[in-house]
């Protein structure tokens, strides 16, 4: 084979550039810390890799998760903690509030007082997140819960519940219907014995009967005195901020027992003319209970407050027991939470092991190959500079 000038050169710089992308891939190597820098580099360990990078991914995402749900759900237990509080502060000044030798005056500082709890608590059911939601909404996140004033706060949210995604299988919840916590605070069933005043001295009893299906208008907290005329009883509701109304033609029949606004009544102990007694029946709405409790305290009716103090004492023991329930199921959920994070993490530093058991690099190795490309290259280049050295014209005289 004929070897010509041209050919040593191609050869030459052909092998040099060879080495050089050798040793350049060995200083890679040595640099990134990864042994597979391509997939010509190892296909089965690439594609398998790509996978596990996926996954690791995804665990990152479900990590931020995590996180955004602890927030949003410690930023709920803070807030149910404040509902809590003031029920326990209402309920200690409703306890203070029966004391029978306090005049109107000093309960009328009771209701100012109460009035700016109601308005505390108003606040913190309309509380929203950093990112602007309010939080007992369900799923009408930008829709403010509870709306009106006060002696008529309705519930305009939904029954969702916002969850995020904390795993391959967990949907957490971050957020609550307000309607669990602050809309339906106690149960509507039977027959229910609602504290009633005194119209004489052997006491009154009146029960309050709900309907299987009850009409909207006896779903609210209302309160009602009931006098008997000698012939019949006359009905009266209190409106909320004071004063009241009779309500006509509400009664049915003649005898003790009636009916009005789909309510039954029994007032049976009522037998001398101008006797009366006073009524409450409780709403779901714990907000309902609170405005009729203030409007005992500022408008006592024939059964003065004691009645309203134990009305308020019961309801407000719902809610506080609606609270609790709400408070445990979160605990509950954070305490997840934090399992999750911890596997979390422990599922993060196996996808990192596997990677680098796929991509990782042996320092020692490759160094050591680094080192024998180096010499190699400088070998190439002296020998070459040799070689191209030779010519015939050196023989020349």
């Amino acid at each position: 084979m004929r070897v010509s000038t041209n050919m040593i050169y191609d050869k030459g710089v052909g092998t040099i550039q060879q080495l050089w992308a050798n040793l350049l891939h060995a200083q890679q190597e040595v640099a990134t810390g990864r042994r597979v820098l391509t997939p010509a580099d190892d296909p089965v360990a690439a594609s398998r890799a790509l996978d596990v990078t996926k996954s690791r991914t995804i665990n990152a995402q479900y990590k931020l998760n995590l996180d955004t749900s602890t927030d949003n759900l410690k930023l709920v237990e803070n807030k149910l903690m404040g509902v809590g509080d003031i029920l326990q502060y209402i309920r200690q000044n409703a306890v203070n509030a029966g004391d029978g030798i306090l005049t109107q005056r000093e309960l009328d500082f009771f209701a100012i007082d109460m009035r700016g709890q109601f308005d505390a608590m108003l606040a913190l059911a309309n509380t929203k997140d950093v990112s602007g939601n309010f939080l007992f909404s369900g799923y009408r996140a930008d829709v403010q819960p509870f709306q009106g004033a006060y002696g008529n706060v309705h519930y305009e949210g939904d029954q969702g519940t916002r969850t995020i995604q904390v795993s391959s299988s967990r949907f957490m919840p971050v957020s609550l219907p307000g309607s669990d916590i602050f809309d339906n605070t106690r149960p509507m069933d039977g027959a229910i014995n609602i504290f009633p005043g005194s119209g004489n001295s052997a006491g009154a009893t009146v029960t309050v009967s709900f309907n299987p299906s009850p009409p909207a208008a006896t779903d609210t907290g209302r309160r009602y005195e009931v006098s008997y005329n000698g012939t019949g009883y006359d009905v009266y509701e209190y409106i909320p901020g004071g004063g009241k109304v009779q309500l006509d033609p509400f009664v049915i029949g003649t005898g003790p027992a009636f009916t009005f606004n789909g309510i039954d009544l029994d007032a049976s102990a009522l037998t001398n003319p101008g006797e009366s007694t006073e009524i409450f029946i409780a709403s779901r709405n714990i907000f309902d209970n609170l405005a009729i409790f203030i409007d005992t305290l500022e408008n006592p009716g024939s059964s003065g407050v004691i009645s309203g103090v134990k009305f308020a004492l019961q309801n407000i023991d719902h809610a506080l027991d609606a609270t609790l329930r709400v408070r445990a199921q979160i605990g509950s959920q954070l305490v997840e939470l934090e399992q999750l994070n911890s596997l979390n993490t422990d599922m993060d530093i196996q996808y990192a092991d596997t990677l680098n058991r796929l991509e990782g690099c042996d320092y020692a190795e490759a160094i050591t190959r680094l080192t024998r490309q180096q010499t190699n290259l400088e070998a190439s280049q002296m020998s070459f500079m040799r070689v191209s050295g030779l010519s015939l014209f050196n023989f020349l005289r």
